[in-house]
């Protein structure tokens, strides 16, 4: 934050490549792979209870703000859950990046080769480091773990309608990005010139035959020095690139034609995950204006607590609708549920927006 503002520089053309290590998701890419991201999602920003106290057919700790069981939509949201960046900017990074020669060490080959079977299949664990693209998951805890890293998978798929896929884990992304949206905001930076980079020196998960805890511990992964090695390797030629084409193409800055922004719509536009623009599709106000997000976010907690539930298709098999105002600062949905029995336990699609029929009551509630 303190570089951003700092009246010394002049931002507003500047191309922001965040980079660091990872925990990589075998199924997705080895050691050494090199991921550009396109979502970077705050997966722990959750409830947690101690998996030792679980229900025995519950597949996590974590549940979304304000709800009340696993793989649900938050109906509470604080911000930083979901940043999407220029998708036209990570493909011509992504271009740029392919022509990248890769650093493949022996030693971490020798750790790739035990995740075959179990599961993994034809996991792209064994073969050898490219550049991908898919999304960063990010934690301040260092997790370690296939139930941990299978339930970040699924909150990356939930928080992001189903685009987003989770290859790569990260501590800081998400702060990272948060300044650089509150940055935007002043015009102090263009958020369409962000390219994610992100390069797996760990798995995520245990290969068939270790406990997580000997995954954690083991000394022999060797993967820290191929990933910093293949950070600049990708990084140089993107680098490379814009320099190269800067007066075609990269000067005017590569327009998007995708969602750019946070989960509240605080540059503009509409997000294409979460609830949708709390500022009905208007960019937030300079001048520390953005602090009228919070009022605006409580509000919209007051009637759209349970819009999230009404995305899920499932839902209107078991709910009668009682009443609803659609109405984006008096929004009231009243739901009576049929079958208690059928409050958990469904997979989350991904088409929010494929509504079912639903089933009106006779009896209209008001309600002010």
């Amino acid at each position: 934050m303190a570089l951003v503002l700092s009246p010394q520089f002049d931002f507003r053309k500047t191309y922001f490549l965040f980079a660091g290590i990872a925990g990589v998701n075998p199924h997705y890419a080895t050691v050494g792979s090199v991921a550009i991201a396109r979502y970077a999602v705050q997966v722990a920003l959750q409830y947690e209870i101690d998996p030792r106290s679980l229900p025995q057919d519950w597949p996590t700790g974590y549940i979304s703000y304000g709800r009340e069981y696993p793989l649900q939509y938050p109906s509470v949201v604080y911000g930083t859950e979901v940043f999407e960046v220029n998708e036209n900017l990570q493909q011509a990074a992504f271009l740029l990046a392919s022509k990248s020669n890769l650093n493949d060490q022996k030693g971490p080959q020798e750790y790739w080769s035990k995740y075959t079977g179990g599961g993994f299949g034809e996991a792209m664990a064994t073969k050898a480091p490219r550049v991908v693209k898919c999304d960063i998951a990010t934690s301040d805890v260092y997790y370690s773990g296939t139930k941990l890293a299978v339930a970040f998978e699924n909150t990356t798929a939930l928080w992001t309608n189903g685009s987003g896929i989770y290859c790569m884990s990260a501590q800081e992304e998400n702060a990272t990005l948060e300044v650089m949206v509150r940055a935007a905001i002043e015009g102090l930076v263009d958020f369409a010139r962000i390219i994610l980079v992100r390069a797996g020196s760990n798995f995520d998960r245990p290969p068939p035959g270790l406990s997580d805890w000997e995954h954690l511990r083991r000394p022999d992964k060797n993967g820290f020095m191929i990933a910093i090695d293949n950070l600049y390797n990708v990084g140089i030629d993107i680098v490379r690139g814009i320099v190269s084409d800067w007066n075609c193409s990269y000067q005017r800055g590569i327009e998007p034609t995708n969602y750019i922004g946070d989960i509240f719509g605080s540059l503009g536009g509409d997000p294409d995950f979460g609830f949708g623009s709390i500022t009905q599709g208007r960019k937030v106000d300079p001048g520390g204006y953005n602090l009228d997000l919070a009022a605006a976010e409580m509000q919209r907690r007051k009637g759209f607590g349970l819009r999230a539930m009404l995305k899920q298709p499932w839902l209107w098999q078991d709910l009668t609708i009682l009443f609803f105002l659609p109405d984006a600062n008096s929004a009231v949905v009243i739901l009576e549920l049929n079958d208690p029995s059928k409050r958990h336990g469904h997979s989350v699609q991904p088409d929010y927006e494929a509504l079912g029929p639903a089933k009106m009551s006779n009896e209209a509630l008001s309600m002010t």
